[in-house]
């Protein structure tokens, strides 16, 4: 699909903006939060681990345990809403009733004029998928000042990492979903339409 000057443009800047927002709001606080939770943890990994009693190793690994599952329910969360916000298929149903698709049959360029709603739809999953990860990054820290082991933070920066992977993974369907959008490409041809060709 060839874009013209004005689409390729927006197309690139959707591109950057998505680098930038992972790199300042989703690799950069987690490198943060590893930093603070090892400063946080650093008196506590230097304590004895023979003078636990065996009732608060138990207490420990319950509350490690609550704060990871919150996590991994965080994770499901981002991965569900971002899969059902940037489906191709319900984005190019929003954008062909833009259009005027209940009415007549739009051209191409009438469904890119609205490539914005694809564009939003991004922007949208984006945001939520920062915040997420942001909070999964938080966890960590929390885990450490609520004097979980270090171990136990650092398994949760490690998930917190994971699905920062998760986010940047998702990048490249952003930018064809976007160029699909831009080319009034994300609409398939109705099965009405079909039947009058047969007639």
């Amino acid at each position: 699909m060839k874009l013209g000057p004005v689409q390729e443009e927006k197309w690139l800047a959707l591109r950057h903006r998505l680098s930038y927002i992972w790199v300042v709001w989703g690799l950069f606080p987690l490198g943060i939060m590893f930093v603070l939770m090892l400063v946080v943890a650093s008196p506590e990994a230097n304590a004895d681990a023979g003078t636990v009693k065996q009732q608060e190793k138990l207490v420990t690994e319950r509350r490690a345990q609550a704060v990871l599952a919150v996590s991994a329910l965080l994770f499901f969360i981002g991965f569900s809403l971002d899969g059902r916000w940037t489906d191709a298929e319900r984005v190019g149903r929003r954008i062909l009733r833009a259009a005027g698709g209940d009415e007549f049959k739009p051209t191409r360029t009438q469904l890119g004029a609205h490539a914005d709603l694809a564009f939003g739809a991004v922007h949208r999953a984006v945001i939520l998928l920062t915040v997420v990860g942001l909070v999964m990054s938080v966890l960590a820290l929390v885990a450490v000042f609520a004097r979980l082991p270090l171990v136990n933070g650092l398994h949760l920066l490690a998930l917190a990492g994971v699905f920062q992977v998760f986010v940047v993974s998702r990048h490249p369907y952003y930018g064809e979903l976007a160029e699909a959008a831009l080319g009034g490409e994300l609409v398939e041809p109705d099965d009405e339409d079909d039947k009058k060709k047969k007639k």
